[in-house]
């Protein structure tokens, strides 16, 4: 396989910022302060996506160019992947070539059974009626195991050194801060729960809010949540239900939990980092990072049982981030536009031209977002500030 390339693919495509744009958007940044070395302070939330995810690079890249130092991140899923990687504080030249030299397809080589005949997983979830009775014939939860996904993960924080959250979550300045949540659904209590946060029954996290934001508000994380493995908090969170098995939760005093995918309780959180304490404006934007085809908007056909299986599980998947989103989304959010893309969720077998697209659409999209859309300053007032 060759290996791909971001570098080469923002050549092809013709993918920077000059200087007049550059302009513009510090222009748009004022008055938000810089740090010593003048870099913007942000935070960032990133939605679920499956491969679709490989678009957040492009975006990504972006927000590096124009002077982004990431504080608080967040994701669900695929969202869950960027926002880890971005925590580690490796630098994007890194990031990129490390997505660049990864075959997704290492992720499906271990089945859950040798009876398990899909075929191209890309239309699996297109086909749920086939999928299931796939499963129940062979006894089994999930196509794939997502250990290879936890391998690979853990081995990339290994690598930089922080493969645990208390390696990840910086508390030592109030200016410098570093955390990461991610989101799983805990099917087994029928519950949403955030890492590491809900790793202690005394840490619950509100669903109309964050509990706490920022640092001052933040408290010490426990034992288990600073040794806890982020490898396999993602992997939970990315585990797409009967796609991939479920993963398992222990907890002290809870007992053990099937988890699945995040997304099916909340695929954009973008409501984690929002302080809603009255007369407190934030001291620096939090952006989100979303995947959109105009395509998804349509009202859904329901002819059949299946389309109605089908509906009802895209319903749960977005409904709650969605209202959210039209009561507080205010302008601060990037959505990269994949419509006609002939790319799914769980086509791991894309190609570099595939790869291509994705990172140059989320070039794109953000592009245009912090050069036409973003200003600091309307941002505030559309909070109240």
């Amino acid at each position: 396989m060759t290996l791909w390339n971001p570098a080469e693919t923002r050549r092809k495509w013709n993918l920077s910022i000059n200087p007049s744009e550059r302009a513009r958007i510090e222009a748009a940044m004022t008055p938000l302060p810089r740090d010593a070395t003048g870099l913007f302070d942000a935070d960032a939330v990133f939605e679920g996506g499956g491969v679709l995810g490989t678009a957040f690079l492009g975006a990504v890249r972006v927000c590096h160019e124009i002077g982004m130092k990431w504080h608080a991140l967040a994701g669900t899923s695929a969202g869950a992947i960027t926002a880890t990687l971005l925590a580690t504080d490796m630098n994007i030249d890194q990031l990129e070539s490390i997505i660049g030299r990864l075959d997704y397809m290492q992720f499906l080589t271990q089945k859950t059974s040798r009876l398990m005949f899909n075929g191209d997983p890309s239309d699996d979830l297109a086909h749920p009626v086939l999928l299931l009775t796939n499963l129940a014939m062979t006894g089994q939860l999930g196509q794939y195991s997502s250990e290879p996904f936890r391998a690979w993960m853990d081995e990339v924080l290994k690598w930089v050194g922080k493969p645990t959250f208390g390696d990840i979550w910086d508390r030592s300045r109030t200016v410098n801060d570093r955390q990461l949540k991610v989101v799983v659904s805990d099917v087994t209590r029928g519950e949403m729960k955030v890492l590491p946060d809900d790793l202690e029954t005394t840490v619950r996290t509100s669903l109309g809010g964050a509990m706490v934001a920022r640092p001052e508000y933040r408290p010490p994380l426990t034992p288990r949540q600073r040794q806890f493995s982020v490898a396999e908090a993602v992997r939970l969170s990315m585990s797409i239900p009967f796609f991939f098995e479920p993963g398992t939760l222990d907890h002290p005093t809870e007992g053990r939990s099937r988890i699945v995918d995040g997304g099916i309780l909340s695929n954009f959180p973008l409501w984690l980092y929002d302080d809603d304490t009255p007369g407190k404006p934030p001291a620096w934007p939090t952006f989100g990072f979303r995947l959109i085809d105009r395509a998804d908007t349509q009202p859904a056909p329901i002819e059949t049982a299946t389309d109605l299986l089908g509906a009802m599980m895209k319903t749960m998947m977005v409904a709650r981030d969605r209202r959210y989103l039209s009561q507080r989304q205010q302008g601060r959010v990037i959505e990269v536009d994949l419509t006609g893309l002939p790319v799914t969720a769980t086509q791991f077998g894309l190609t570099n031209d595939m790869k291509d697209q994705l990172y140059a659409r989320g070039y794109m999209a953000a592009k245009e977002f912090f050069t036409t859309r973003w200003n600091w300053r309307r941002h505030l007032e559309s909070r109240g500030f």
